[in-house]
Parts: C-alpha cells; sequence; structure tokens
C-alpha cells in the first residue's frame, strides 16, 4: 500500500521526505564565478528546496521563459514514491519543469545556448547548460552546469519613484500569516521598496512574503525576498526581490511599472502648467 502525504487521492500516492534545510550560502559583495561541484552543488540544492523560480533565456534571445527545479520521483523499493534531490547533490544532471509560455518547450530543443537565471535569499545566479532529453514525465532534463556566476543580490532593473498619493494598494502576508498594509517608495520589473502604513512589523532579512498589489488599471500577486531594512526620514523602508514565476506575472508587473510612470508623467506636466 502507497505512502500518504497530506490529504489523499492522487496526492496520497507520494510520501515527502522530512524537510531538510538548505545549505547555509553566505552573501557575496561582488561578483564570483563557482568552478567546483562543492560550491555549485548548495546553490542548486538552495535553489531547489527554496522553490525558487527560473528564468531561462535562450541563444541571444531577450525573451523570458520560466520554470523552476523539479524533484525527482523514484520509487523507495516498497511502492511508495519519494522526493528526491541525490541527482543534484551528486552532480549528475538538472531537473526542470516544463517552460512557461509553452511554445519555449519546442524552441529548447533546438537551442544552441541555454542561460538559467535564478535568484537565491543572498545571490543572484547564472549558469549555461544544454537540454539533454525530455522525460517520460514531461521534465525538462538538462546538463549540470561547469560553473555558476554568482553575483550580489540587488535590482538590475530601473527604478521608479512612487508618489505617496498614487493610487495603488500593497497588501503584505508573511509567512506566519500576519497580513500588513504598505505603500511602494519605488518599484521596478524585478523589485520594489516599500513602507507600511501601519504598525511596523518585524521582518528578518531574507525571509519570504507574498505581495499583492492592486491599483486602477490592474493587480498581480508575487512572492518575494526581503533584501533588508533601511531607514529615512525616520521611516523604516524595506527592499524586495520579486520573484517571478511565470511570463504573465511579468506582464503584469510589468503593467503595474507602466501605469507608475504615467502617473508621475502627468504630475510633472500639471506642475509645468
Amino acid at each position: 500500500m502507497a505512502g500518504s502525504a497530506e490529504g489523499s487521492g492522487f496526492f496520497g500516492l507520494f510520501k515527502k521526505k522530512s524537510a531538510e534545510p538548505a545549505e547555509t550560502l553566505a552573501p557575496v559583495v561582488k561578483e564570483t564565478r563557482l568552478e567546483t561541484f562543492s560550491a555549485i552543488a548548495p546553490a542548486l540544492v538552495a535553489a531547489l528546496q527554496d522553490k525558487l523560480p527560473v528564468k531561462v533565456l535562450l541563444g541571444n534571445s531577450s525573451f523570458s521563459y520560466y520554470t523552476h527545479f523539479e524533484w525527482e520521483l523514484l520509487d523507495d523499493g516498497n511502492g511508495v514514491v519519494v522526493q528526491s534531490k541525490t541527482y543534484l547533490e551528486e552532480g549528475q544532471y538538472l531537473l526542470l519543469a516544463t517552460v512557461d509560455p509553452p511554445i519555449g518547450n519546442l524552441k529548447i530543443r533546438s537551442a544552441g545556448e541555454i542561460r538559467l537565471e535564478f535568484a537565491s535569499k543572498y545571490h543572484r545566479l547564472e549558469c549555461e547548460t544544454k537540454l539533454q532529453h525530455i522525460t517520460q514525465a514531461k521534465k525538462l532534463r538538462m546538463a549540470y552546469p561547469a560553473s555558476v556566476l554568482q553575483k550580489p543580490q540587488q535590482r538590475m532593473a530601473v527604478r521608479v519613484p512612487v508618489e505617496r498619493n498614487t493610487n495603488m494598494v500593497v497588501t503584505v502576508v508573511r509567512p506566519s500569516g500576519i497580513v500588513f498594509e504598505a505603500k511602494f517608495r519605488d518599484i521596478s520589473a524585478t523589485g520594489a521598496s516599500f513602507y507600511p502604513t501601519g504598525a511596523t512589523p518585524r521582518i528578518a532579512d531574507h525571509s519570504r512574503v507574498q505581495m499583492a498589489v492592486t491599483y486602477p488599471e490592474g493587480s498581480f500577486e508575487v512572492d518575494a525576498v526581503i533584501l533588508g531594512a533601511f531607514v529615512n526620514e525616520g521611516e523604516l523602508i524595506f527592499r524586495a526581490q520579486f520573484l517571478i514565476s511565470n511570463h504573465q506575472n511579468a506582464q503584469q508587473i510589468s503593467a503595474a511599472v507602466a501605469y507608475v510612470q504615467r502617473c508621475n508623467i502627468q504630475r510633472r506636466k500639471e506642475v509645468l502648467q
């Protein structure tokens, strides 16, 4: 009889291994390249265990596809399917979910160059790989990277300031379930800084939160990592890196940034009149 996980039905076929903490990775202050197996493996295992989204770039195209590392499902010999990360720990290969948008799963078959980008709590990581084959479970088996480029965790996109009277509401949900309202101080396609509008919460650096954003032209939800906090004119400001998980999510955030830019332009016009 198969072991059980949470609930029943389909998910009852799988037995998840007891949770293990991700490898401890120290912050970096400058760009470095990981070139030894002992340095590369912990970074990849942490991305798997922290459920970090992975951006896929094919060749010289600037278009991004989105996916994530997958656990390998193995029979433990007793008819129970368990999740395994051995393939990463032993440097065998990478295992990715199918990419979004789906057309990327066709293009990746003939891509001469495949680059993966993902953000951990402390770093931005990049590596080059190649498709080995697509498994029977429709997962992408990729070559284990020879090296991984490790960069300090920071936003690369241009920050757009958000005026206090901009009609944009931010709801932040902490892992504990505590919810509070906030306002953006600035926003970009990859992250934002924000300040609470009520009681000041306590959020540890590098912790994960969920953010729900609504404004007159749309809304979006995104997971984010808190990069740190600072005080400006007596006000506590948090910096967050968005963990964008799919193409639609990226488009929604870009639309919100465009809305803020239009609001800023309109205000400047009004001031000059």
